[in-house]
Parts: structure tokens; sequence; C-alpha cells
């Protein structure tokens, strides 16, 4: 579905079509504008776990490392978080069905 690697400077950049198949990922013009309500789950349940995890961790005695603590997670996988937001989205909301056969031509 992507051009380049999660790493990659160009991490959102996708192909139009599926190389195997030729089915369109965008099956209407901002489809995947939805995908940013997935990504926001995504986002609070790390900020919440995290955030958890940092005051028992700091004990609520140094905020400043409960909120780098809890700030890390979603600054470091907010390129994940994008990506399988749009994964996620296409999957669960579009009428798109497995085909068997579309993985043999590949």
């Amino acid at each position: 579905m992507y051009k380049y690697s999660m790493f990659h400077w160009k991490y959102d950049q996708m192909y139009s079509n599926c190389s195997c198949c030729n089915l369109k990922y965008e099956i209407e013009p901002g489809f995947f504008i939805g995908a940013m309500y997935v990504s926001y789950v995504f986002i609070v349940a790390e900020l919440v776990n995290a955030g958890i995890f940092a005051f028992i961790l700091f004990n609520d005695k140094d905020e400043w490392a409960i909120i780098g603590t809890t700030i890390a997670p979603v600054l470091l996988l907010f390129t994940f978080n994008y990506r399988y937001a749009r994964t996620l989205l296409l999957h669960l909301l579009s009428h798109i069905k497995y085909n068997k056969e579309a993985g043999n031509k590949c």
C-alpha cells in the first residue's frame, strides 16, 4: 500500500492502486479523512497507558519526567498510528472483500 518504509521521511505516500489486483485504495474523495478518528483512538490509548505507567514509575514526584514519559510513545509511534489507521479504516469500512485468487496473480 505504501511507497516507502514507515521510517522514511515520505512515510505518508501511498500507491493509488494495488500492484496485484489494481484495486483503487481511495474509494471516494476524502475517504481517508476518517482515519484521523481512528488515529485519535490510538493516541488516546497510548497517552492513557503511558500516563498510568509514568505515575506508577515516578510516584508523582517529578512532573517533567511524567510528562516526557507520557508524550514520548505518541511521538515515537506517530508514523505507525498514521499508517495503521488508514489500513484499518480501509479494511473495516470499505466494501473490499478478501479474494483468494487475487493473491495468486502477484
